[in-house]
């Protein structure tokens, strides 16, 4: 089983990083107010912010996800064949001389991080705690969008992050925090019962 505390060496390890370019970022974003104006530089590091915030919250779900299919293969977890082609994000696909092969099929980030944490309850027997239909979902939703509105501009507006940007990110960015919480409160309980 060392090959698993090494996953979760792993993951402490990435989060501990990129929670520390969300920290230090956070630090130089400017006045928030709606009257305050932002430097290009506070607007170039409101927009690595955004990037960074999502970098965290998509490493975190990707090793949540590799940890359950690691579970998975020891036999310490159980999932139906779709689920785990779905976590898998692979595809099969025919090829024309009738070859079968797979390719990349990758989930859109709200689809998988349903999926993932849906998928944890599942296998690990507790379903987790997460709520879908409150202002924290919302607002991680809103801060996805504003993520994609800045890595995709189609305007030079769509290159501005305002102070009710940061707080809508800020809150979707909490509201994941709780997720990943419940994540490892649920493994945890896992684990301690299982020995791995």
């Amino acid at each position: 089983m060392s090959d698993l505390y090494e996953r979760l060496e792993e993951l402490q390890d990435m989060t501990r990083i990129l929670a520390a370019d969300v920290t230090r970022l956070g630090q130089r974003l400017g006045e928030r107010s709606i009257q305050a104006a932002t430097t290009e530089e506070q607007d170039g590091v409101r927009r690595a912010y955004v990037r960074a915030v999502f970098a965290l919250v998509e490493a975190v779900i990707q090793q949540h996800k590799r940890l359950l299919l690691d579970l998975l293969s020891r036999g310490l977890v159980a999932m139906q064949p779709s689920v785990v082609g779905a976590l898998s994000e692979q595809a099969y696909v025919v090829d024309d001389n009738g070859t079968v092969t797979t390719r990349d099929q990758y989930l859109q980030l709200r689809r998988k991080l349903r999926a993932v944490y849906r998928s944890a309850g599942e296998a690990l027997g507790t379903p987790l705690g997460v709520r879908y239909d409150d202002a924290g979902w919302r607002a991680f939703s809103e801060a996805v969008r504003i993520r994609d509105r800045i890595t995709h501009p189609q305007t030079y507006e769509d290159c501005h992050i305002s102070g009710d940007d940061l707080d809508t990110v800020d809150l979707g960015h909490k509201w994941f925090r709780g997720v990943n919480d419940e994540f490892v409160r649920i493994a945890g309980l896992h684990r301690k019962h299982h020995h791995w």
